[in-house]
Parts: C-alpha cells; structure tokens; sequence
C-alpha cells in the first residue's frame, strides 16, 4: 500500500476545514494551438496545500469530495476563483484567452446551475466567452437530464468542453447531440500515438469525427516533439502537456507564457507547413463535397455561416450556377451584397436570416440574368446549435412562363366568372367546394369564401340531399356530365331553385381531376310554371263551376220554393228549418262556383284599411271567445289608403279570419298585424298558433276542392287567391307543423 496515500485526510469535516484555512490553490496548464504556437487558453487546476502533509492532486481528495454535497461548494469556489484571475490577467493588458474549470456530475444535476454560473461569472466580471467548462463523459450518460442543463449553460455564453475523450460511454452520442465546443483526447491515447498503430488510428479518427461535426479537438499529455509533430499532421487544433509546460501557480505560469508560446515554433513543423497542410485538407474536402454534390445534383448547392454579423458563402457548386452567370470563385468567401444587385441582396437577406434563426424549410424565388430559380434554406444543428445553413436551388424558368401564360388565361376565365349571373363552381372529386364564383352573394346571399373548403352538399335542401349526392356520384363514376334540379339555402333562410349541370374533367390519364358545376337561379321560372298550372286549374274549375252551378241551380230553387211552402203550413215538420239552412249552403257554394268561373270588374274605391280589417275582426270576437282564443290587433299609424273592392277584401279577411280560428280548436293566441312593408304596399298579415300544415300541403294551397278542413271544398282559398290577384296583390303562407301559420296579404297602395 502507498505510504502517502494512508495519510491522505478523506473526510468532509477535513475537506470543510481545509476551505476555512485557506489551503487550496488554483494551478493553472496552458493550451496552446498547434498552428501557430500562442496560448488559446489555460485549464485550472486545484491542489490542496496541507500545512502538514505537503501538496495533495486532485485525484487524492476530490473523489472524497463527490461524495457528498461539499463538491458543490468546492465547483463553486473554483469556477469564482478561476473568474477572478482570468479577469485580473486581462486587467493588466494580457490578450484574452479562455480559463477552463472541471465540472463535477453532482454540480451539473443541481437545480439552476446555469443561473449560479451565470450569477459568478457576472459578479467576477468576466466575460463569459472567456470561461469554458470541462464536463467528463461518465457525468452527460442521461441525455434528457443532461441535454436541458448543458443548453441553459450554452445560453450563458460559456464554452463546454468534453474532457478525457475516448475512454467513457458512448461517446458518439455525445459528439453528435450535445452543444459540445472542444473535444480533448485523453492523454492515455496521445502517450502511445506515435508507438503503436491502433492508438494513432483512434487519435486520427477522434480528430476528423470532431472535425466534420464542427468542433475543435483539444489532445492532453504532449510531451514528446514526436507527439506534437504527428497531431499537427492530423490537424489537432490544440494541445497542452508537459512539452509546452506543466500546471503552475498564476504567478508563476505568467513568466512562462513567452517560452510556452515558443514551443511549437522550436519543436513542430514550422507554421507555413502547417498551415499549407491545413489548406490542403480544407481544399480537399471541398473538392470531395463539390464532386460528390455535382455527381446527382443538376441545380445549384450552397452553405453559408455567419461571421462577424455577416452571411458568408462556404461552399457553392452546380451547374445552376454558371447558367446563373456565376461561379464559386465569385461566391465563395462573399456575401450576397458582394454578388448580387443591392435590392436582390436585401431580399435575400430576409431569408437567410429566417434559416439561421432556426426556421426549417424557408423557400423563396428569385431571378438572375432572366433565369428563375427556387431556392429552399434548411439550418444544420451540431450539438443542437445552428453552424451553418444549406441551401439547394433548382430552374423553375419553364413553370414561371407557364404559370406566366395559365395566369393570363385564368384572368379571362375569371373576368368571364365574376360578370355573369349564372354560379359557377369546381370540386374536387368528394363534393368540397375548390372555387365559388362571386355571383354567389348575388344569388344566395353567401361570400366565396364560405363555400370554399367546404363541402357542396351542406347547403343542398335535406329532402332532395340523397339524390343530389346520388347524381353527383354518378358524374364521377360514369366520367359524363349530368343535370339536377335541386332546392338550395338562402343566407336569409329560405330555399332557392336552382338548376345545375355538372361536368367531369379528366386529366392527361383519363382519370377526373375535379368537376365544374354551373347552375342557375330558376325561382322566377318554377313560379311562373306554377303560376300557369294554377290557371290552368282556375279555368278548368271555373268551366265545371259554371256548369254545375247552371246544372243544380233550377232544381235547388224548386226545392227551395216547395220546402218554403211546407214552412207555411199550420203545422210544419221540425226538419223544415233543418233543410232550408242546408239548401242556403248549397246556395252559398253556387255562388262561390259562379264567382270563379266569371271574371268580375269590380268596383273599386279608396278605403281605409284599418277600418276595414277592425271591422272584421270584431265580428270574431264572439267565436274566438268561445274557441278560447285570444285576438291581438296591431297597427301602424297613417297607413296610406288602399284602392280596391271593399267587399272583395272583406271576404278575402273572413276566409283568413276563419281559417285560422278553427286551426286552433284547443285555443291560442290570434295576432292580425297591419304594416306598410313599403312605398309601394301594405300587408295585412295574420298569425295563429295552431295545428300547421306540412310544406307538402302547403304547396297545394289555393288549389281547387283541395282544403286542409275536412268537410271543406278549398275554393274560399282559390276565389281569395284570385281576388287578391286581380287587385295586383299576392298571398303568401308559412306553415310550421304544430306550431301556427302565418297569412301574409299584400295589396297596392292607392296613387295619389
């Protein structure tokens, strides 16, 4: 057993005491770079100066203190007093170089340690670029704890280095997805580099790996010129050891700096062949990258880095680029402004800057000497840090001029679309609307827009949905055009008839791309088609009315004059009475039948129509009472007066009236109401909450002997209808079932 490490104190209570006395110190290692001999930096190095036992390593004490939380204080004492020194070096004049500071696996997983670094580093006055912190491998094994902690430190402004690399676990990994700026090879692979062949072979591969992921290479335990010789020839961007010189107290380490920076010079190759060397690997690497890139690439590929608030081009190859006018001699080294017109630059700025922002995916196009490309950024992360943006452009000039000429006929299709009354749509092969033509607000009341997107068959009438659906079906499974009428919905509520032809349109293989739909407004024309049908029957009834009242009228008089003469008798039968009031109903049909087969000119005058509906009303009264139904007036005030046949109107108000006081044989609320809609009409309109009527009977209204009563003939509905007709009026009910019927009568205002 070693004598000195038996008397080596390992307990914490010795540890803390030794913190209170004051008998640790800071030694500090130089780093030198290989190239071109100055110092980059100095790793710091604590020792324990026992008053007793001598000078203890870190490896004699510091394991004792991971054990417990005292390693945390210590971290923190280190890293300040580290700070400390790195400033009072720079405040004396010194170059700024970099101080690095071990970080042990319990400080690193204690909650805030980025804040506490960032806390020190700003109480010390350091600059935080000048502070890197050294992590081992065996303390990062948890990535998803790990990886959070080393981005808030990155976030700081620190460096993070991986110490010792190549002898703990996975380190791949670590290479790959930790924002790691400095790999150090352990000196246990530098000690054999230039003896064995398998240890050279990891040092060069440790080297070119950190190199292709953007990260500098450190090696530790140069002490032979042979080991500086062969990591120069590798391209190690840095190294410290015994060669350059040994850890050593701050004072002291000073005086050595212009004999440190002198070591390369004195024992490597000398810095031009170094830097030659360098060139060579950096021109063959592009010269592969060009080569590999221009092998399947026709376009264009570029990388560029921003340095020093600038956007530098890094590579650039491809064909693309000479049609463009240039080449990498032009771009390489450059920034946009220096190759491209000012206003081109700025655009492209725009972009460039999305990317290294860490935008995925940024697209933009752009034109060069007539030739348009498009041009696609990606940022490339290293340790979930962006270093540098590819981007890969390719000749879009053949589908500018085709979209060029598609836009200028798309224009005249489109002017064509927005200036015509008839609705023009395209859909896709399930029904979703592709585009709406404007006239749709004009018809329908609904913006473009609200059709867009959307499926076709939202707004289509629920009755008449399966077939449409059916029909549209057929378009795009037949592949031929077809014709629908189909009820459609208003933006108001109600329904529009509308008649539509669809078209399949194929593309280059025979299979439906989408279908255009074109349809037309036909409200008017299916009115005036119903219109002519009413007439139709209104003549057709008018005939047989005149006929059987002629036929039926003779015989209904005798039987009138002899049930009158039995009346006279001294002693009538009691159904005498019964059988005159039946043959005054027969009567009363006749003249209705008589009033719809002969066109009457009625005599007309001005009236007053408040007057006239109140009087009306009133004779309600009394049968609404008795029917439990409640009769609300309301009228407008100076409602203008109405030409028209009093009578007439009267009859028409009393078919209304009546109609509606026996909807509702359970009682209810009747509202007549009294408006001027308005310069041209009134409207008298009459509301119940009775049984209603389905939207079928309600399409057979004011047809003849078709009546919603059952013992009804419907004809004081038809001789209503025509009345308000022939005073240039109109009729129009809604119905709900179970919930009322509303009348609406309008007539013509008188002319002054």
């Amino acid at each position: 057993m070693d004598v000195r490490s038996q008397d080596i104190p390992t307990n914490i209570r010795e540890l803390r005491r030794a913190m209170e006395q004051d008998e640790f110190r800071l030694y500090y290692q130089p780093k030198v770079n290989l190239t071109s001999g100055s110092i980059t930096g100095v790793d710091a190095l604590i020792r324990w100066k026992h008053p007793a036992k001598g000078l203890f390593y870190p490896n004699e004490f510091i394991p004792a203190a991971e054990t417990s939380e005292f390693i945390v204080e210590l971290g923190d004492w280190i890293l300040r007093m580290a700070c400390t020194q790195n400033r009072a070096w720079q405040d004396e004049g010194r170059s700024p170089f970099i101080v690095a500071v071990n970080v042990s696996g319990r400080q690193l997983h204690q909650p805030h340690f980025a804040e506490r670094v960032e806390r020190i580093v700003h109480e010390t006055g350091l600059d935080p670029r000048y502070l890197e912190l050294k992590i081992r491998e065996n303390t990062v094994m948890d990535p998803r704890r790990v990886l959070p902690v080393l981005r808030d430190l990155k976030k700081t402004g620190v460096r993070l280095g991986l110490d010792a690399f190549g002898v703990g676990y996975s380190c791949l990994f670590w290479l790959k997805e930790y924002p790691i700026d400095v790999v150090k090879i352990d000196r246990s692979f530098v000690k054999q580099c230039t003896v064995h062949q398998k240890d050279a072979t990891i040092v060069k591969a440790i080297i070119a790996m950190a190199h292709e992921l953007s990260v500098q290479v450190v090696a530790e335990g140069i002490e032979s010129k042979e080991q500086l010789i062969f990591l120069q020839q590798n391209l190690c961007d840095g190294g410290q050891g015994y060669l350059f010189s040994p850890p050593l107290p701050a004072k002291t380490i000073v005086r050595r700096f212009e004999v440190v920076e002198r070591v390369v010079s004195t024992y490597g190759i000398p810095e031009v062949l170094d830097q030659q060397i360098w060139l060579n690997e950096a021109i063959e690497k592009v010269r592969q990258e060009s080569t590999e890139i221009l092998r399947y690439q026709q376009g264009m590929t570029f990388k560029f880095i921003r340095q020093d608030g600038q956007f530098i081009h890094t590579f650039c190859a491809g064909e693309l680029l000479y049609r463009l006018g240039l080449s990498p001699e032009l771009v390489l080294g450059k920034s946009p402004h220096d190759v491209l017109p000012h206003d081109d630059a700025e655009r492209k700025l725009q972009y460039y800057r999305r990317a290294w922002e860490g935008e995925e995916n940024v697209s933009y196009e752009m034109t060069l000497n007539d030739l348009w490309y498009l041009a696609s950024l990606r940022p490339i992360r290293r340790g979930g840090e962006i270093v540098e943006v590819i981007g890969s452009c390719v000749d879009i000039t053949d589908r500018k001029e085709a979209e060029r000429k598609l836009r200028e006929s798309e224009e005249k299709y489109r002017l064509i679309a927005e200036n015509m009354q008839d609705l023009i749509g395209i859909l896709d092969t399930t029904g979703i609307v592709k585009y709406a033509s404007p006239s749709l607000e004009t018809v329908l009341g609904f913006k473009p827009t609200e059709f867009e997107g959307n499926s076709v068959f939202n707004w289509v009438h629920p009755d008449e949905l399966p077939y449409v659906q059916q029909r549209f079906a057929q378009i795009i499974a037949t592949k031929q055009p077809c014709r629908v009428e189909l009820r459609y919905r208003h933006v108001h509520g109600h329904w529009v008839d509308v008649e539509a032809y669809g078209s399949p349109v194929l593309d280059d293989t025979g299979e439906i791309n989408h279908a255009i739909v074109v349809a037309r407004d036909i409200t008017k024309r299916k009115e005036s088609e119903e219109l002519v049908r009413r007439t139709e029957k209104l003549s057709i009834a008018g005939q047989l009315a005149a006929g059987v009242a002629h036929e039926i009228r003779n015989p209904l008089t005798a039987l009138k004059g002899f049930t009158q003469l039995l009346k006279t008798q001294s002693d009538p039968p009691t159904y005498v009475d019964t059988m005159l009031s039946e043959i005054q109903a027969l009567e009363s049909i006749i003249e209705e039948f008589l009033a719809l087969a002969k066109p009457q000119s009625p005599k007309m005058k001005e009236t007053d129509m408040v007057r006239l509906v109140r009087q009306m009303v009133l004779l309600f009264r009394t049968q609404g009472n008795l029917r439990n139904v409640e009769i609300v007036e309301r009228y407008a005030i100076e409602l203008p007066r109405v030409y028209c046949n009093e009578n007439q109107i009267k009859q028409v108000v009393v078919n209304v009236l009546q109609n509606a006081v026996e909807a509702m044989p359970n009682g209810g609320t009747l509202s007549v109401e009294l408006l001027q809609t308005d310069a041209h009409s009134i409207k008298i309109r009459v509301m119940d909450q009775g049984h209603g009527m389905s939207e079928k009977r309600l399409k057979h209204l004011g047809e003849p002997f078709y009546s919603s009563k059952e013992k009804g003939t419907g004809l004081g509905l038809t001789v209503s209808y025509k009345i308000i007709q022939q005073h240039g009026g109109a009729i129009h009910i809604q119905s709900v079932v179970n919930q009322g019927t509303t009348v609406e009568i309008t007539l013509p205002i008188s002319k002054a």
